[in-house]
Formats: C-alpha cells, sequence, structure tokens
C-alpha cells in the first residue's frame, strides 16, 4: 500500500447486507470504503460453457486438509463438508450475482418465530418495499413451460399447496421512472431474454444484481469501492491517530489485509456472508477480541435441499439457451429465468422448479452429487447417457432442477480449524427432510421422470446464522441493531463501539423462503440506525464530513512525507531463543524502508537514528508456551536492524517492539 489508508467507515461484502450499508452511509454524505474480496463480473464474463465454468468454480472438500481447487477469487466458492454441500458467491455484487433473484415476502412463520427479534417487525412491511424498489421486484410476464406444467400438476393434483407470489429482481421492461430519488445513478439493465442462465450469472445484463442498485448508488454518492481485497480479522485501534481539520482523531478500528497492511475506520460494518464474516470475527477473536459464548452456534441451512428430474414425460424446456438458439426458439417457449414458480406446502416447506444453466454439465446433477447410479461407475453411466441424449436424440428440455426450502432446526456449528485456517460446518438437524423426499418422489412420479436426489442432506445456497441477534450476549452474537456484544464481566449488554454485522450471519432461524428480500429488508433497518450512530460520532469528535480519502500524514523530523513507503522490501524471519530460560520463538513478517512513525525513539541515540531502509514493521506470531499455549499475534511490531547508541557508537543494535495479543484478551510487551 502507498499509504495508510482511513475512511469514516468501512464495509467489508458487497452482497444484499454490504452493499446496503455502503449506499445508505454515502448518501448520507458519510466517507466510505466497500472491500470486496472477489473481482468485478461483467456480464460478458460469466461462464458460458462447462469449460468457462470451472475455471470459476473453487471446491474444498473437508476429507482432503489444505487441498483445494480453483482461485479464492474464483466466482463459485464450493464447500464440501460430510454430507452437507455449502455454495457461496465470489464478487462485486455477493450472492446476488448468481442467484435467482427470487424476492419473497418474509413469512409470518419466520417473523413469529422466537428466535426473530421482535424489535425487527416493527415497519417490517416499509424496509421490504424499499428493498423491493431498489432490487427491482417484477412479476415474469409470461407463464413459461416449466412453471405452467409444476403449478398445473401442483394445483391439481397434489393437496395442500398454494403457489407464492414471486417477483423476480430482473428486469423484463426497460422503463425506469426518472424522477424516483432511490434510482438515482442505478445501472440501466436489459431486457431478459428468458435464456434461463441466471444461475451462472446473466450473460445479457438483465439481472438486478446489488452492483447495478445499491453500489452502483453508492459509488455515485461517493463511496470508494476497493475489489480483489480480502481482510483477514480486525483489532482495536490503540494508536493510530490522523490530524483532521487541525485536531488529532484517533481512529477505532484497524482492518488488515495481511499480518502489516491494514485500513483504519471508525465504523466497521462486516458483510462477509455467514462463511466471510465468522471467518474475520475467528480470526479477530484469537487476537484477543471478546464475543460471545454463542458465536458460532445456531447455524441454518435455510432447510435447503436439491434434487434433479431426468427423461420426465412433459416438455418443461427447464435448460438454458445460448445465442445461437434464439432464433430457433420463441420467447413463449424458452426456459425463461432460472426459477419463477414457488408453492409452500402446508407441512412447511417450498418447492421450487429451477432452469439449468447451459453452462452446467449434466453430469454433476445425476451422477457425482446424486445417488441413482451406482458408486465408481457413475462416468460409465453418465457417458452412455451422454450418448442416449445425443444419438438417439433425447431431448435435455425433459430435465429439471428441483429446489427446495424449508424449515430447519437452526442447530448447526460454524468452527474455525486452526490448523488449517479455514471455517468447518455442521449443518443443523432437518425434521421435514423425509416428507421433502417423499413430495419430491410424488412430483416426479406425475411428471414420468427419473429422479436423483442429492446425496448431500443439506445442499445449501442459503446460509443463515453464526452471529445471531438477540437481546444480549447470553443469547446471541450482536443485538438487533447489528453491533456485535462485548462481554464485559456481568454485562450482557456492552457492545464494541463502532462494530456492527449487517448480512445474513445476523438471521437467528430459518426464513423457509429464497431469503434475499429478508436480508436486505433487514440490512435497510439497521443502516438506518447505522447513518444515525455514525453522523452522532462525527459531531461528537468535531470531525467534518468530508467527502475524500482521510489519510494520516506521517512526519519525518518535523517534515511531511509524501509516501511512507518506498521500494518496500518484505523480509520473513523465524527467531529461535530463550526469554528468562523459557523456550520462545517468533515468526515475523517485515516490510523495510518504513518512513512512518521514525521506528524506535531512542533519546541517547545520534540525530537522525539508523536509515529507513533499516526500519520496518513487524506482523505475524509468536510461540511461547510458557505465556499462553495458543500463538500470541502480532498486534502492533516495529523493528530497527541497526540502531546506534551515542553511549557505544561503534556498536550497532537490533530492536524488536511486539505488542502481542492472545485470545483471552491479553497483551503482552516483548
Amino acid at each position: 500500500m502507498a499509504c495508510e489508508e482511513s475512511y469514516d467507515a468501512v464495509v467489508v461484502g458487497s452482497g444484499y447486507g454490504g452493499s446496503v450499508a455502503a449506499c445508505r452511509m454515502s448518501m448520507a454524505g458519510i466517507n466510505v470504503c466497500l472491500l470486496e474480496k472477489g473481482r468485478q463480473w461483467e456480464a460478458q464474463d460469466f461462464p458460458t460453457d462447462v469449460f468457462s465454468l470451472f475455471s470459476a468454480v473453487k471446491f474444498e472438500r473437508r476429507k482432503w486438509p489444505g487441498i483445494s481447487f480453483g482461485s479464492d477469487k474464483a466466482l463459485f466458492q464450493i464447500h464440501e463438508e460430510g454430507d452437507s454441500l455449502a455454495a457461496v458467491a465470489c464478487g462485486l455484487g455477493g450472492g446476488s450475482l448468481i442467484n435467482a433473484g427470487v424476492l419473497l415476502p418474509t413469512p409470518l412463520r419466520t417473523r413469529r418465530d422466537p428466535k426473530w427479534p421482535k424489535e425487527w417487525n416493527t415497519d417490517w412491511e416499509k424496509y421490504e418495499l424499499l428493498a423491493s424498489s431498489m432490487l427491482g421486484a417484477q412479476p415474469s410476464p409470461v407463464e413459461f413451460n416449466n412453471g405452467r406444467i409444476i403449478k398445473q400438476i401442483v394445483c391439481e393434483e397434489i393437496e395442500d399447496y398454494k403457489p407464492d407470489p414471486i417477483k423476480l429482481s430482473i428486469n423484463f421492461d426497460r422503463k425506469e421512472e426518472d424522477d424516483d430519488d432511490s434510482l438515482v445513478g442505478k445501472k440501466k439493465l436489459e431486457n431478459c431474454l428468458a435464456c434461463g442462465n441466471c444461475l451462472s450469472g446473466c450473460p445479457y445484463n438483465a439481472k438486478n444484481s446489488t452492483d447495478k442498485n445499491y453500489l452502483a448508488v453508492a459509488t455515485k454518492a461517493g463511496c470508494v469501492v476497493k475489489t480483489e481485497r480480502k481482510v483477514q480479522y480486525i483489532v482495536k485501534n490503540s494508536c493510530e491517530v490522523h490530524e483532521l481539520n487541525g485536531k488529532n482523531h484517533q481512529r477505532r478500528w484497524r482492518l488488515y489485509l495481511d499480518d502489516l497492511d491494514y485500513i483504519s475506520a471508525d465504523f466497521v460494518v462486516l458483510s462477509a456472508g455467514v462463511l466471510g464474516t465468522t471467518e474475520i470475527l475467528f480470526k479477530s477473536q484469537r487476537r484477543g477480541m471478546g464475543l460471545s459464548e454463542r458465536f458460532g452456534l445456531g447455524l441454518s441451512c435455510n432447510g435447503n435441499n436439491v434434487a434433479y428430474v431426468a427423461r420426465s414425460r412433459a416438455p418443461l424446456h427447464a435448460h438454458g439457451l445460448n445465442k445461437n438458439q434464439f432464433s430457433e426458439v420463441p420467447f413463449q417457449i424458452r426456459p425463461g429465468p432460472a426459477i419463477s414458480s414457488s408453492f409452500t406446502s402446508s407441512a412447511g416447506f417450498t418447492i421450487q422448479g429451477g432452469v439449468i444453466p447451459t453452462s452446467y454439465p449434466n453430469l454433476i446433477f445425476k451422477g457425482i452429487t446424486a445417488y441413482g447410479w451406482p458408486p465408481c461407475y457413475w462416468f460409465l453411466h453418465g457417458l452412455i447417457d451422454k450418448i442416449k441424449c445425443n444419438i438417439m436424440r433425447s431431448k435435455a428440455s425433459q430435465d429439471m432442477i428441483l429446489n427446495v426450502i424449508g424449515h430447519d432446526s437452526s442447530d448447526g456449528i460454524i468452527a474455525f480449524d486452526d490448523e488449517a485456517e479455514k471455517i468447518r460446518i455442521t449443518s443443523p438437524h432437518d425434521p421435514l427432510l423425509p416428507k421433502k423426499i417423499l413430495a419430491l418422489q410424488n412430483l416426479t412420479r406425475k411428471l414420468g421422470g427419473i429422479l436423483f436426489m442429492s446425496k448431500y442432506r443439506s445442499t445449501c445456497v442459503h446460509l443463515l446464522g453464526g452471529c445471531n441477534a438477540a437481546t444480549n450476549s447470553s443469547l446471541g452474537v450482536c443485538n438487533p441493531k447489528g453491533q456485535v456484544f462485548n462481554p464485559i464481566n456481568t454485562n450482557h449488554l456492552a457492545v464494541h463501539e463502532g462494530l456492527y454485522v449487517s448480512d445474513a450471519s445476523l438471521i437467528p432461524c430459518s426464513v423457509g423462503t429464497n431469503p434475499c428480500l429478508t436480508i436486505t429488508a433487514l440490512s435497510e433497518r439497521i443502516s438506518q440506525a447505522l447513518v444515525n450512530d455514525v453522523i452522532k460520532f462525527k459531531s461528537e469528535v468535531r470531525v467534518k464530513e468530508n467527502n475524500q480519502n482521510m489519510v494520516s500524514v506521517p512526519k519525518i523530523n518535523g517534515e511531511v512525507q509524501g509516501n511512507m513507503w518506498s521500494d518496500k522490501v518484505v523480509v520473513r524471519e523465524t527467531m529461535r531463543g530463550f526469554i528468562g530460560g523459557m523456550p520462545c520463538t517468533a515468526y515475523l513478517t517485515m516490510n523495510m524502508n518504513y518512513r512512518g512513525k521514525g521506528g524506535f525513539v531512542n533519546k541517547n541515540s545520534f540525530i537522525g537514528g539508523s536509515h529507513s531502509f533499516l526500519k520496518g514493521r513487524a506482523g505475524g506470531y509468536v510461540v511461547f508456551k510458557s505465556v499462553s499455549k495458543e500463538k500470541l499475534f502480532i498486534l502492533d511490531g516495529e523493528v530497527d536492524l541497526c540502531e546506534v547508541d551515542s553511549r557505544t557508537p561503534y556498536t550497532q543494535y537490533m530492536h524488536y517492539g511486539l505488542t502481542l495479543a492472545s485470545t483471552s484478551g491479553s497483551r503482552y510487551k516483548l
């Protein structure tokens, strides 16, 4: 980094949570920076064939510790945990890039759940309406074949189902209300072509993902957006001072991008999704951040299961089209959006028919991830099935994905594997699973097809919880305003000032439907209080609102330096020795040629001390088992490799000054 950056607020993540927070704060004139782990995806970048899809996937499997396939910045991040499979998105726009864009109101059953904070119910419909407007909710203009056939079977031949009032964040009509203030800055969209490729990212710029609305408005209002920046952990700031309007102001938080480089802010909003937010907090907890004992508990997979129907007798037309097929297929009989119909059972779960993107290999659904073919023979059977499809002209239009959503027990667990440095999840119990399987078998029998049920007990794209909202820290991790509890002694209401969570990890129970509208409405509610808190804080410290980046200005010997890093050199060092007769090992990463705070100050040193090339900042960790069985992480480290003392002018000293933090919150000076 060229300099140490500082903002009023930093938002981590750009999905349905982070985009809302960044938008509302930026519109209020607050100096905001949004950090996104992934890259920015344009319409032409999304995978449209199998080969490009594989290059956009990262796969991690618990059985192979430390081994994964794909890039950390791949669009699809897939995690296999025993009998569970979780898939999340990585990119500017988060999950909105590759989901079906289904907008359904939060069910009353969910809002009446004892775990659901009562405070959220006040004016909930208002926030849902606001979120629907920003996400461009529209009903499908055509009843496409797959939706019509499923509706006919469910409504006429299967009891206890009712159709849901489904709307989609997809543009079917280019007309926009230019006089609506909420739309100022939103990107123009093309009309939906009903190609059915929503689940791999819309290649025709018709999906209203958050980069097209909330983030576009935020950028227009002055928000700084930085992609491909992954936050590792955050710590409370104990020494960062910025000179603003002639007054010194100490930022409250540091967000570390690695062991050395960080961005400072007064307010931090974690919106990196369930896995991303909890990972950041786990790493922060290891560096002394106090969190509720409920942290990582209460995970819900939203009762999510996936199945695949093959060779139905009905012309479902539920397979995506490529560009060459548009001229051959009229709009009305195209696949349509990924999900255009939804039906809820009185048993408490929802069934939705899904369109398979043209880039998805059918073999994954029929063999590798599904029951149906004998073990070890899936490839042979898959090859035979492919030959049948091509030579015998068995139509892919007779296949369909079936997505099931319901209410699980919300008793899953998120943990952190210290050795592998990775998140681990244990899925919740799903008491409705037997009923859902019977419903899928019944529906498949009516369609006259073959059912391939996922071999994973939970196949989840709707992770919820882990940082559950509750009234106090003995019941949850955050309060209903999204503030993170700081359990101090017996004070269960104390919070970490300026630290918020605003994403799906707050939701303490299953939603029971597609949760994107619920998450967005919740983020709108939290952002309203957040904006008020930021403005109040700024007025209290008398910091004027400023739409430009505020950067700390280093001074050396009274002179302002334009760049505290020049030709930065990174050095890695392992030091072993004894302190008080007890063994100690330090694993250091050092950035040399640091000209920030001037390194160590020794009043006996010669004027100017050692050269800046020999000064640096240090990060990493120390293993000192006599003090702590766990690693002691370096929060603040300085090094001066050749300091000269005036009392011994012919001797040069190597000085290391390290501030260490333990999981318990204790701090040590080494």
